[in-house]
C-alpha cells in the first residue's frame, strides 16, 4: 500500500491502556534488528513487588520503590549494578505470589543482564574493558583511583553516563574536603572519550581501585595521607619546596577566597567533624594556606608539606652596630614577653603589641633583625612592604586591617619595611598623606602583635609615634670590624680565606646586601667549575 501521513480512523487503544491498571507489572516487547523479540522496558506497579525489592536497591540514587509506577529500560542499569543483591532478595521472599513475580523478572532479565555481567566479567578477568561496558564498571559508591594530575587519590563514584552524540562517558564523583569548619564532599566529573576494541582499565584517567594492581598497598598509602590532611585543620607553620615558610589555614583561605569550590556542582554535603578511614581514604591531596614569601592564597600537596628546619645560628651571627650588641637579648627577651604580658591600655585592646623601630641606610641588618628575632621565637615571619599596602587611603586601611588580623592569630612577628612615607611629620600642606599617616597611626595603636618598622630616615618621623614605639634602634653605616664579621658569617662553612683575606675583604666598602651578593655571584662561578669557593672568585666578582 502506498504511504500515507493519515492516521487510521480505525485504530483500536493499546492494550496497555485498557489492562494496565490491573497488571502487577507490565512489560514491553520490540523487535531487533534481527527481527527477535526483546524486552526493551518493564513498569513495576504491585506495591508488594516494589517493597520486595526495596532492600536490593537501599540507597540507589534515582530509584524511588513509594512512586505509584516505575519504569526499568533496557541495558536495565540498576539491576546490573545491584544483579547480586536482586538474586539474594529472590532468594530470601517467602510469600509465594510475590515470590514467582521475582521469578519472572529474573527470567526476564537473566538474558539481558546476564549477557552483560557475564561479558564483564570476562573483561575484567583479564584487566580490561570496553568502551561500551565503561558504564558497569562506574557503580555508584565504587572507590575510584586517579593519578592524572600526577598526584595519586581516591573518589568515590557517584554515577556514570554514556553521551549518545559525542560517545565519552562522564563520570561524576566526589570526595572529602575541609572548609576550616566541617568536612564536607565536594564533587568533580571525568570525561572518558570513545575508544575501539578494548583498553586496560588501569590506562583510564579513573579506574576502580580494586582494578590497581597494588590496590591494598595503595589504599594504605591513601589512608595514611589523609590522616595527614586531617591533622591541617587549624594553623600550621611549614615550609613546601619552591614557596618556601607557608600557614597552612583552611578557614583563612575560605574567608579570602570564597570561589575556591569547583565542580559540576555548588552545594556541599557537610559530614560533620568526624572521619572515618573511608573519609580519609577520599581526602583531597590539597591543604590550602597562605605563602608568605609570595604573598598569596593557594593550596599546596599534603606530600609536600615539610616541618621547618630553624637556622639555630640566625640569631647569635646577628651583626648589630657597636655598642649596641647588647641590644639583641633586650630586643628578645620583649619579644619573646609580649605574647605573654597580660598589661594593656586603659581602653579595651589599645597598646597591647610590641613595635620597634629600626632605622638606618640600606644593608645594615635591619630587616635581618626582624628575621633572626623570628628564627630565634620559632615563629612565622610576614613582611610587608611599603608599596604592598598602596598609596591611597581606601587600599592602605584595608590591607592593614587584613594583616594586622592575620599576623595575631598566627603569633607571627610583622615586619614593614621602608615605612618612610607614613612616618614623616604631617604637614598642612600634604593633606593626602596626612591621611595616610593618620590611618597608620590608628591601625598600629590597636595593633596586638609585635611589628618591627624599617626606616631609611627616621629624623623627621611624626611626633604621634613617639608613643607608640617601644624600641628605636640607630643602624649606622657599616665599619670595618662588623663587615669582617659578616664576611667571616659567610664564608665559615662555604670556603678557606686567611685572617689576613678577611682583613682585606673587610676593607672593601660594602653593605650587608651587596657583601651577599657577592658571595651569591662567586658561589655561582665556583659551582660552575665544580669546585669549593676560593677567594679569587670573590676578587673577580669586586671587580667586575
Amino acid at each position: 500500500k502506498p504511504w500515507t501521513k493519515q492516521i487510521p480512523k480505525d485504530l483500536t487503544e493499546p492494550v496497555e491502556s485498557l489492562e494496565a491498571v490491573k497488571s502487577p507489572m507490565i512489560v514491553r516487547w520490540t523487535k531487533d534488528e534481527d527481527a527477535r523479540w526483546q524486552a526493551r522496558s518493564f513498569t513495576l506497579q504491585s506495591e508488594e513487588i516494589k517493597q520486595a525489592l526495596t532492600p536490593a536497591f537501599a540507597g540507589y540514587a534515582g530509584i524511588t520503590m513509594t512512586l505509584e509506577t516505575l519504569t526499568f529500560e533496557y541495558p536495565y542499569v540498576p539491576f546490573v549494578r545491584r544483579w547480586q543483591q536482586f538474586c539474594q532478595t529472590r532468594e530470601d521472599t517467602q510469600n509465594p505470589t510475590i515470590r514467582s513475580y521475582l521469578d519472572l523478572l529474573h527470567q526476564l532479565l537473566e538474558t539481558g543482564v546476564g549477557d552483560i555481567l557475564t561479558r564483564r566479567a570476562d573483561l575484567l578477568k583479564n584487566g580490561v574493558i570496553t568502551h561500551d561496558l565503561l558504564w558497569t564498571v562506574f557503580n555508584p559508591q565504587t572507590v575510584l583511583f586517579s593519578a592524572g594530575s600526577g598526584t595519586p587519590r581516591a573518589y568515590e563514584c557517584v554515577d556514570s553516563f554514556t553521551h549518545g552524540q559525542d560517545g565519552f562517558v562522564e563520570v561524576k564523583t566526589r570526595y572529602i574536603d575541609y572548609d576550616g569548619e566541617n568536612y564536607h564532599y565536594e564533587h568533580e566529573a571525568f570525561n572518558i572519550c570513545l575508544f575501539k576494541g578494548t583498553m586496560a582499565l588501569d590506562a583510564l584517567q579513573i579506574f576502580p581501585l580494586t582494578s590497581h594492581r597494588d590496590a591494598e598497598s595503595v589504599k594504605q598509602r591513601l589512608i595514611a595521607r589523609g590522616k595527614t590532611w586531617e591533622s591541617y585543620d587549624c594553623s600550621h607553620y611549614k615550609h613546601v619546596p619552591n614557596h618556601g615558610r607557608v600557614m597552612i589555614d583552611p578557614a583563612e583561605y575560605k574567608k579570602h577566597n570564597h570561589s575556591h569550590m569547583s565542580g559540576w556542582e555548588t552545594e556541599v554535603t557537610e559530614i560533620g567533624t568526624t572521619m572515618t578511614d573511608q573519609h580519609r581514604l577520599l581526602a583531597t591531596p590539597w591543604v590550602r594556606g597562605f605563602s608568605l614569601r609570595k604573598k598569596e592564597w593557594r593550596a599546596f600537596l599534603v606530600d609536600d608539606v615539610e616541618d621547618i628546619v630553624w637556622n639555630k645560628d640566625a640569631f647569635d651571627s646577628l651583626v648589630l652596630p657597636r655598642g649596641q650588641q647588647d641590644l639583641k637579648k633586650l630586643i628578645l627577651a620583649v619579644a619573646k614577653a609580649q605574647s605573654h604580658d597580660s598589661f594593656d591600655d586603659v581602653v579595651q585592646g589599645k597598646g597591647q603589641g610590641v613595635i620597634l623601630l629600626l632605622s638606618g641606610p640600606p644593608g645594615v641588618g635591619k630587616t635581618l633583625t626582624a628575621e633572626s628575632i623570628a628564627e630565634a621565637m620559632k615563629v612565622p615571619l610576614y613582611v610587608l612592604g611599603a608599596g604592598d599596602l598602596g598609596t591611597t587611603v581606601a587600599n592602605v586601611e584595608a590591607k592593614l586591617e587584613e594583616v594586622l588580623e592575620l599576623v595575631p592569630r598566627w603569633n607571627a612577628v610583622l615586619l614593614i619595611d621602608e615605612v618612610d612615607v607614613f612616618l614623616e611629620a604631617r604637614t598642612v600642606s600634604d593633606l593626602a598623606r596626612n591621611e595616610l599617616v593618620s590611618i597608620f597611626l590608628r591601625k598600629l595603636e590597636y595593633y596586638e602583635g609585635i611589628l618591627f618598622l624599617t626606616s631609611n630616615r627616621a629624623e623627621n618621623i611624626d611626633q604621634g609615634f613617639d608613643s607608640r614605639i617601644h624600641i628605636s634602634l640607630q643602624y649606622p653605616e657599616l665599619d670595618a670590624v662588623s663587615r669582617r664579621q659578616i664576611w667571616a658569617q659567610f664564608l665559615r662553612a662555604t670556603a678557606d680565606v686567611t685572617e689576613a683575606q678577611l682583613d682585606s675583604l673587610a676593607e672593601l666598602e660594602l653593605n650587608g646586601r651587596q657583601i651577599k651578593n657577592v658571595l651569591k655571584t662567586a658561589h655561582l662561578l665556583a659551582r660552575d667549575q665544580e669546585r669549593r669557593l676560593v677567594f679569587a672568585d670573590l676578587e673577580t666578582v669586586v671587580k667586575l
